[in-house]
């Protein structure tokens, strides 16, 4: 019985590595974007341009210079506590874009 109870917990880790790998990696691929602070760029970039025409304008511009550095900035600023790959991931998923000060 031992037996069967260490494989269901090694399911469920296995699950739960998988479930993380993919929310890490998701932004990336749905932005088809090399690394999570583009895929939050391109996102905020998107959202951005749907509200204000000149702001929109400004955001694909920087997003088109910086190659995600924009997106870092504003994502380690707001997450300060967090590696800048995790703050841009929480970024991409949490930040409502009209809280962000550009």
């Amino acid at each position: 019985m031992k037996r069967k109870a260490g494989w269901a917990s090694m399911k469920y880790l296995f699950a739960l590595i998988v479930f993380v790998i993919g929310a890490y990696f998701a932004p990336q691929i749905l932005e088809s974007k090399g690394g999570p602070c583009q895929a939050f760029e391109a996102k905020l970039s998107a959202d951005i341009g749907g509200q204000n025409d000149n702001a929109g304008l400004l955001a694909g511009l920087v997003s088109g210079i910086s190659d995600g550095e924009f997106g870092r900035r504003i994502a380690t600023r707001e997450y300060d506590r967090l590696p800048a790959g995790l703050a841009c991931v929480r970024a991409y998923y949490t930040l409502d874009t009209n809280d962000v000060g550009l």
